[in-house]
């Protein structure tokens, strides 16, 4: 039980921890039921029981104390593990008024246990402590809350296996000069190959990710592989000449939490100085409503990164609630036109309008577009009259994994486009 990654499955009966052992881990139920208890001249007193959807052994581990009580399982139980560090890492997040009310709630929950009570129970001060599950109180709003943490618990849990499994994978969807076609470049999107799951979106994984600073390794691996595979793809489009107009690029997507942190410019400039790729040819992309979180750190960690010679563009422009007086301070290279506007551009004047607003403070302030979610001919077209200078979207290509990336950039042609090259995902 001592696993930080652990999930296990008791039998009725089973010891999950000791009374004086070091806590070193809580443990959510995810399933069955679990008896606290004393042993006092042997015999056993009752303290409480929890439920599915409730957490034990938590008290030692935040105090650093050894464990008041004894656990076991009453029913067969599916208990994650929880660590120090899961949980102080929370609390840090937490407001300060919380914690220090959390730690009051500690002491008093660590004396709750300590006096055994004739009557089977034990309380201080003539109190009763609880024997019921606190479950069988919950509202439905707790309840929720206390699933949605269990989910949590156990995707962080999985997120960690994946880490050392290398479950993770990078897909890359083209991006094109609109008019011709070329490509220009690809844009890549962390996928997670989920043994049991399949393929895992990363809206389903990245905020989990994000609360337990897993987010950190996830981003190293990324820039890492980025390392990896960006020389295999220009050197793919080496053998087909006739497929670019220029150097490609590579865009990768950057969440506050890597701008936050002051290592971020040096580990991506680290990761070009040791690979020898060329600075140029890696675009950063983060959305208006990162930026807008903390615009003086972003402009910062920006500025070093586009010092260094990368592109910086701003992702899904427009849908955001972003100050263009913060957008002018920062070293823009790009901007990406959302999906929802291009999507209804042919039949809605308004989204119309809207593109054609953008590339005009595009154009103003010397930069190039790029429209995402383009599914028709039509679009492409229109957005090429339009001065929009890059298309991406299911018209050109899916999200697909390297091999298949290599094997299209190979054999793309340039318009009029042949369908028979878009690789499904």
């Amino acid at each position: 039980m001592n696993d930080p990654n652990a999930y296990v499955t008791l039998s009725a009966g089973a010891a999950i921890f000791e009374e004086g052992e070091p806590g070193a881990f809580a443990y959510l139920i995810v399933a069955g039921r679990a008896a606290l208890f004393l042993r006092r001249d042997g015999v056993e007193v009752s303290v409480a029981e929890r439920a599915a959807g409730e957490i034990v052994g938590e008290m030692a581990l935040l105090d650093a104390g050894p464990r008041s009580a004894s656990a076991r399982a009453i029913e067969d139980c599916i208990l994650v593990s929880v660590s120090e560090e899961q949980i102080r890492h929370r609390l840090h997040n937490a407001d300060p008024i919380l914690r220090l009310c959390f730690g009051v709630i500690m002491a008093c929950c660590r004396d709750a246990v300590a006096l055994p009570r004739p009557n089977g129970t034990v309380a201080p001060n003539g109190t009763v402590a609880p024997t019921r599950a606190a479950g069988a109180h919950f509202t439905p709003s707790l309840k929720a809350d206390f699933e949605a943490s269990i989910d949590a618990m156990m995707t962080e849990r999985a997120l960690r296996l994946a880490l050392n499994r290398n479950e993770f994978e990078l897909y890359l969807q083209p991006i094109v000069h609109l008019g011709t076609e070329a490509l220009a470049g690809f844009e890549a999107l962390i996928r997670w190959r989920h043994p049991e799951k399949g393929l895992v979106h990363p809206m389903a994984f990245i905020p989990v990710a994000e609360a337990s600073e897993l987010i950190v390794e996830i981003t190293q691996w990324v820039v890492s592989e980025v390392g990896r595979i960006m020389p295999e793809i220009m050197r793919a489009a080496l053998q087909n000449p006739a497929a670019t107009d220029g150097p490609l690029f590579l865009s990768i997507n950057v969440i506050g939490h890597d701008l936050a942190r002051a290592s971020f410019p040096e580990m991506v400039g680290e990761m070009l100085r040791s690979t020898g790729i060329a600075p140029s040819t890696l675009k950063l992309e983060i959305t208006e409503t990162t930026v807008m979180r903390d615009p003086v750190g972003a402009t910062e960690a920006l500025s070093q990164c586009r010092e260094a010679g990368m592109g910086v563009a701003i992702d899904d422009f427009g849908t955001g609630y972003s100050s263009l007086s913060y957008l002018s301070k920062l070293p823009i290279t790009t901007l990406k036109v959302d999906r929802e506007f291009v999507c209804a551009m042919l039949t809605t004047p308004s989204n119309r309008k809207i593109i054609q607003t953008i590339l005009r403070l595009a154009d103003e302030i010397g930069i190039p577009v790029v429209a995402e979610g383009i599914e028709e001919p039509a679009e492409a077209d229109a957005l090429a009259e339009m001065g929009c200078a890059y298309g991406q979207g299911y018209r050109f290509g899916r999200p697909v994994p390297l091999a298949e990336t290599l094997a299209l950039t190979k054999a793309w042609r340039l318009a009029p486009y042949d369908a028979a090259l878009i690789v499904a995902a």
